[in-house]
């Protein structure tokens, strides 16, 4: 009997053993990055929409509330009846909204479109929904990812369409306002 051969013990892999279970790791990592994509992309793309979604209700807000009829005073109270009204609106270009409230000690009820009378204008730039105070001279980014803002005058009303994109989601909205 030779010592040599039943007395050794057999020490790591043999390279068949290696291979096979080197290719079985490979097959489970593809199969865990498919699964990990199938999961990811729906998350994703649920998450693109829920972004569309709260940059359309921030700028339909923003537009309700002016469109509402009155616009806060210098203390932030809501206007009076009276004062800081909406009394007019107009739409250069198609592309921007104005809209006029009048202002000062004495409003006559008519759109000035100039001092005392509050101007608001609603445009896109750089992708984002712009509100700017002409009176006080300051801007305010209401919605960002904004591909367009449309106009269309419908004699007593104003049709509002607004579009949105983020990362390949789109979402249109239209809103309707009658004149004051």
């Amino acid at each position: 009997m030779n010592t040599l051969q039943y007395g050794r013990h057999r020490r790591g892999f043999s390279l068949i053993e290696v291979s096979v279970t080197s290719g079985l790791l490979v097959l489970l990592s593809m199969l865990i990055g498919n699964a990990w994509i199938g999961l990811g992309r729906p998350l994703l793309n649920t998450a693109h929409r829920c972004r569309v979604a709260e940059e359309s209700t921030l700028a339909l807000a923003c537009l309700a509330r002016d469109l509402g009829g009155c616009l806060p005073g210098d203390e932030g109270v809501v206007g009076a009846k009276s004062t800081y009204t909406l009394v007019g609106r107009t739409q250069p270009g198609g592309t921007e909204l104005w809209l006029c409230f009048d202002g000062g000690n004495s409003p006559n009820g008519v759109a000035d479109w100039v001092a005392p009378d509050v101007v608001i204008s609603y445009s896109v730039v750089d992708h984002a929904l712009v509100r700017s105070n002409q009176a006080a001279g300051t801007d305010f980014v209401v919605a960002r990812n904004v591909d367009s803002l449309a106009l269309a005058d419908l004699g007593g009303e104003v049709e509002i369409t607004l579009a949105f994109t983020y990362r390949g989601v789109s979402q249109t909205y239209t809103l309707v306002a009658k004149d004051p």
